[in-house]
């Protein structure tokens, strides 16, 4: 599928501005991948990314972003590079470049939280281990679970 050399690039800049808290740059990434989706003929996913581009702040974002990150998810399922991650406390997934959690729900206040759900080709193992491909273990991070 074409699309996901653009969507998916696309959608986790969104992913990595709500880590780091910033609105705008996600709702400018929200309005590229809305158009990206919308050229691909995607238009679950360029609605959605819409309403993450129309959010008043950071919360209303966040919200959007869950029902996005679930259309998202199937994409990301066989790419390599990419995890699909999960947070309890946020009871929400998403995806994300893989290496080290960037949880876009709960941002910078609690960054690290998040396990793999799902990742290409290797087991996913405890909270924080996002490449599990480098024979590294991982760590627990603090908070998790």
């Amino acid at each position: 599928m074409p699309m996901k050399s653009e969507v998916l690039p696309a959608y986790v800049k969104i992913a990595d501005a709500l880590a780091a808290d910033d609105l705008p740059t996600a709702k400018t990434a929200a309005g590229a991948l809305a158009d990206h989706a919308g050229m691909a003929e995607q238009k679950q996913i360029a609605e959605q990314a819409v309403s993450v581009a129309k959010a008043t702040n950071l919360s209303a974002a966040r919200e959007a972003f869950k029902p996005l990150s679930v259309s998202i998810e199937p994409l990301a399922s066989d790419e390599k590079g990419y995890a699909i991650m999960t947070c309890s406390m946020a009871n929400a997934d998403w995806v994300q470049a893989s290496g080290d959690v960037k949880n876009p729900y709960l941002g910078k206040s609690m960054q690290s939280c998040g396990e793999p759900k799902k990742i290409h080709a290797a087991p996913a193992h405890g909270c924080g281990d996002t490449a599990p491909a480098d024979g590294h273990d991982g760590h627990a991070q603090p908070g998790c679970g």
